[in-house]
């Protein structure tokens, strides 16, 4: 209990120091996240906005 004590306080410092690495990740992986987005859905777009506009 006092490993995950210590694991759970160094996270609390980690986020509060001004340099966080914890908040550096969730910023790279929410970026990753937004990229795979864009980069898989704008062919989805334009597959379904062609069958949309077809005669």
């Amino acid at each position: 209990m006092s490993k995950v004590k210590l694991v759970a306080q160094a996270i609390t410092e980690d986020l509060n120091s001004e340099d966080s690495m914890m908040i550096e990740m969730m910023e790279k992986g929410t970026d990753w996240l937004f990229k795979l987005i864009v980069f898989l859905g704008a062919p989805y777009l334009i597959y379904l906005l062609s069958q949309f506009f077809t005669i």
